[in-house]
Formats: C-alpha cells, structure tokens, sequence
C-alpha cells in the first residue's frame, strides 16, 4: 500500500502535490479555483501539466461556441482549449444524470482519454462535478469515476458555516468507499467570516483524533 493511503492532512503546499482528483464537500466549494492554484504550483515547480474536468453542466456560450465556464478558467492557466479539458458538456445546470438527457456520458472512454493525457505530462489534474456523490447516470455516481481512475483525492472543503458537517460526512465517506483519500485543502471564500480559524482547527482534530471512525 502506497504511504498516501494513510494521510488525512490539510494541505497548504500545493506544489508537492502528485496528479490527483479533486472534489469537494458540495458544488459551490471552490474546486475551480483550487484547482487552477495547484496547476500554478505545478508549474512553478517546472512540472509540464493538463487539466482534466470530465463532466461540467450549465454551459455557457464563448465567442460562437458552447463551454464550460470552468474549462475555460483551467485553460487559461494550463494553455489547453477547454474542449480538450472538458470531453462532457451538458446545458442545463443541474445534476449531470439530469442534464445528461441523451445519456452520452462512455466511462470507458472519459478513462481512455484521461490515460492517453497522463502520459503526455508530469502531472495531471481531474476535477470532479459537484460533490463526492453526485449521480452521473442511473448507474454511476463520481465516486465510481474517481475510483476508476485511480489518482489520490483531494477534498475541498468551503470554509463557512456548515462546513465541518459537510467535510466529515464526505471525508468519513471516501474512506468507506476506496483507499484513494490524499488529504483536504481549506477553501476561505470569505475572509471576513469569524471563525475561520476554530472551523478548520474542529476539523483538523476531529479528522486525525479518531473521532470519525474508518
């Protein structure tokens, strides 16, 4: 067993980070933008790097053509096109087994293309849609997607009220469903918020004291 098998830190050093997929306690976290801060640190550590967000929902319209709003982010920082970044591209903003209505999402080929991009480069950055267990189809939720891919996971967790429940419950939850968990990055959207400093530290101690049970 790999040693980030057994890691349940919070991460503040982004650069030594391995390729790795990134998700999050819920769908405003702030994947985008934690992911766009470690490929930066990638490169400033000289790692060649590419972006990967399989699945995205709420397309919006750029320059005469259909995106993805986070594509685009990550594509301003990595040099791809967000259609290389972004193979699955849905309409309607909602849950990707709603928006999918066609039901084209091919996990065989979402992991062929990841494959064929993680040997072109040092490292590689999947970041999920929405949270843990957002259902991709029917049959298959983001977990199974994170699972077949393989790379150690990231959680985001947004820090503000609510947060220590959400990033316990989705923590406590990678544990039970795969030994891919990496460790957890805190997102402050707001700097102003009061208690930043004792939501963290709550969930820091609860995460490695065993207060959540693997």
């Amino acid at each position: 067993m790999n040693n980030w098998h057994l890691i349940t830190m919070r991460i503040t050093d982004y650069g030594q980070l391995p390729s790795c997929f990134i998700t999050a306690t819920d769908t405003d976290a702030g994947k985008t933008h934690v992911s766009c801060e470690i490929v930066r640190a990638w490169q400033q550590q000289g790692y060649s790097v590419a972006a990967f967000k399989p699945i995205a929902t709420g397309a919006i319209s750029h320059k005469g053509q259909r995106v993805s709003e986070d594509a685009l982010k990550l594509a301003a920082v990595t040099g791809q096109t967000a259609g290389e970044i972004n193979p699955y591209l849905y309409d309607k903003p909602a849950s990707p087994h709603i928006a999918d209505i066609n039901q084209s999402f091919a996990l065989a080929d979402c992991l062929k293309q990841f494959k064929q991009l993680h040997q072109q480069v040092d490292r590689v950055l999947v970041e999920g849609v929405g949270g843990w267990c957002v259902p991709l189809s029917d049959t298959l939720m983001l977990k199974d997607l994170a699972i077949a891919i393989g790379l150690p996971v990231v959680m985001v967790s947004r820090i503000g009220l609510g947060c220590i429940n959400h990033s316990l419950l989705t923590f406590h939850q990678i544990q039970r469903d795969c030994h891919l968990w990496y460790g957890w990055i805190a997102n402050i959207k707001d700097p102003d918020y009061a208690d930043i400093d004792s939501n963290i530290g709550a969930i820091e101690q609860r995460m490695t004291s065993g207060t959540v049970k693997t």
